[in-house]
């Protein structure tokens, strides 16, 4: 038997046993297991019901928009542009009056400055692990000249997109002339890219820019007399790149993002590169994540033009035909890779088991991180795990271990500090959060903790019209006289549902654009189980503290205070004074002056670094 808050030993030891074997079946321990699966790169499942960015396509050609933008300054004193938009979710499928809920959120529109790109030797995937199933392809390591590349496109991209606002004064070009000499031109470490003998000068100089210059090309915009980067801003001056053709000089125009995004279709025939290209792309979408910070990424390893074998490998792929694809999912990209929060909590949504009681979070969590920590960080074997628990997410995974951002994710989810972003999660067709999951039966005279706290969030109803990023459920049940009166008032009602139902770009003169989206495309997205049928993990297998209760014990604290906003009930006396909420030592005894100064500096570091958190990924 467990106590007010504390499950039983029996069933904490049942879900603890169930997760480590689950964990432990998505590692692919063949004699194949350094390749990559195939559904880690494949993307149009992951942002086909994505709005497109800034309602590309929704609105007349040539039709003057005025977005409604926000400036905000950063602590590093770089000012950055935001975009305001909104989320509405259906609240009843039934017969009732309660109105669907309308959720703000901002995007990432522009920034004040860029991410620098470094080459080391150590970065993850400096060995390319290849990809199961295909052969023939992805020789070498071109995933740093893609990843530019990339930038490029996205930015090339985001200029023509902005270019319709009337308050935006957008411009794209280069900053280095062709023909100069960089001033790196006598390092002996220059990395020379080959280029196909069909590449044309503008093709080569548009390379040479990417590749070579400090910073060879900018994308800006104007807003209300500040100037602003593209969000995809990056710079190469530290990589030591050029290409091998020699331009003959002259002046020429950046490139529309569709001719880049041919040249790179050229330069990935030419090289017999396919899976690279997606993993530099999803590298790509966490430039804004980086927030003008440092990338450092793999070092080029060329193979000899002689050594690739037209024809051969896998003949069901076309480069070409991944990245028409890709021409057509950008503007959708570039949407997701804008919400910061939402790529985060994506991540974070791997780990989530809607089966899972907030007191039960460490016996689920505790054995994913035992089997975790026996993975290399970097390494393909974490991508493995990962992408195969959540098929859909294993491009975003593979992105966030190549500019390593990963192992920061996978450090906050270890302590408990996970993010929710509804929007993200209706746009990708994962679950975040138990707010979404259908809601129970409600007879008799009392009502499940989790459909109350869903019906609080449905009617914001008293202090409660933000939802908890806490994505565990509560345990329990409440007596219904002793919820809050919206709660009784819709506890009857057939059918209540958080279920979201479109997208809108807010514009200044009191109008939108809405994005509905499509009807949503079933792809499948269960978890893969590499090996079944072996012989089940063991604990005494690992090293590692099962039994500790430190994810359970913040997971409970954070989801029964969301919910107790305005304080508990009588009946939740045992509850409130568990020692892992502990409300009646801190409220209702009278310590002494010094010992509750003591209590106060013990928990004053806790409650900074949990701000600090949730500063960093708003």
């Amino acid at each position: 038997m467990g106590d007010a808050a504390r499950p039983g030993d029996d069933i904490f030891s049942q879900v603890l046993q169930e997760s480590l074997k689950t964990w432990s079946s998505y590692l692919d321990a063949g004699s194949e297991g350094h390749l990559l699966p195939p559904h880690a790169i494949e993307l149009k499942s992951l942002v086909s019901q994505t709005p497109a960015f800034l309602g590309a396509g929704l609105s007349s050609s040539g039709e003057k928009i005025s977005f409604a933008c926000e400036e905000k300054q950063s602590a590093q004193g770089k000012g950055s542009l935001f975009i305001n938009g909104q989320s509405t979710w259906k609240t009843s499928r039934g017969i009732c009056d309660l109105e669907p809920r309308v959720l703000p959120k901002q995007l990432q529109l522009a920034v004040g400055s860029r991410v620098t790109v470094k080459l080391s030797e150590d970065s993850p995937f400096s060995d390319w692990p290849g990809i199961h199933g295909l052969s023939g392809y992805d020789n070498g390591n071109y995933l740093s000249v893609l990843y530019l590349a990339w930038a490029y496109i996205l930015s090339a991209r985001w200029v023509e997109l902005l270019s319709r606002s009337a308050d935006h004064e957008c411009y794209m070009g280069y900053t280095a002339q062709e023909g100069e000499d960089s001033q790196q031109s006598d390092n002996h470490t220059l990395i020379q890219i080959d280029l196909s003998d069909d590449a044309c000068e503008e093709e080569a100089l548009w390379w040479r820019a990417i590749l070579y210059s400090e910073n060879g090309w900018n994308a800006t915009t104007k807003y209300n007399g500040h100037e602003y980067l593209s969000p995809w801003s990056v710079s190469a001056k530290c990589t030591g790149l050029t290409v091998a053709t020699k331009a003959s000089g002259g002046k020429s125009h950046p490139p529309s993002s569709m001719t880049a995004l041919q040249y790179l279709t050229n330069f990935c025939v030419h090289h017999r590169l396919y899976a690279q290209c997606s993993v530099a792309l999803a590298g790509a979408l966490y430039i804004p994540f980086l927030r003008g910070g440092t990338v450092s990424l793999p070092f080029p390893k060329q193979i000899p033009r002689v050594d690739i074998k037209e024809g051969a490998g896998d003949s069901t792929v076309s480069i070409s035909g991944l990245l028409n694809e890709y021409s057509e999912l950008i503007p959708k990209c570039m949407t997701l890779s804008s919400n910061a929060l939402g790529l985060r909590s994506l991540l974070c949504s791997t780990f989530f088991n809607p089966d899972i009681e907030c007191n039960l979070v460490s016996a689920w969590l505790n054995p994913a991180f035992a089997v975790i920590d026996l993975i290399s960080p970097g390494t393909s074997s974490l991508a493995t795990l990962l992408a195969n628990r959540q098929p859909r997410l294993g491009f975003l995974w593979l992105g966030a271990i190549l500019t390593d951002l990963a192992k920061s994710i996978l450090r906050d989810i270890r302590a408990g500090m996970t993010a929710l972003d509804l929007p993200a999660s209706a746009w990708t067709g994962t679950t975040h959060t138990f707010l979404t999951s259908e809601m129970g039966v409600i007879n008799g005279e009392s009502i499940c903790r989790v459909d109350e706290c869903r019906l609080q969030f449905i009617t914001a109803c008293e202090d409660h019209d933000r939802p908890p990023i806490w994505p565990w459920k509560p345990f329990g049940v409440t007596k219904l006289c002793d919820t809050e009166l919206l709660v009784r008032k819709h506890a009857q009602c057939p059918a209540h549902c958080l279920e979201y139902k479109s997208w809108e770009w807010i514009l200044r003169n009191d109008s939108s654009i809405q994005d509905l989206g499509k009807p949503k495309t079933q792809y499948p997205n269960k978890a893969v189980h590499a090996f079944p049928n072996r012989t089940s993990a063991v604990l005494d297998d690992y090293r590692y503290n099962f039994f500790s209760e430190d994810l359970s014990e913040g997971a409970t604290r954070g989801i029964f205070e969301w919910l107790r906003l305005t304080g508990y009930p009588c009946s939740e006396r045992p509850i409130y004074q568990h020692s892992w909420l502990d409300l009646e030592g801190t409220d209702e005894e009278e310590a002494p002056d010094d010992a509750e100064s003591d209590v106060e500096i013990q928990r004053t570091p806790k409650k900074m670094h949990v701000g600090r958190w949730l500063e960093g990924i708003e």
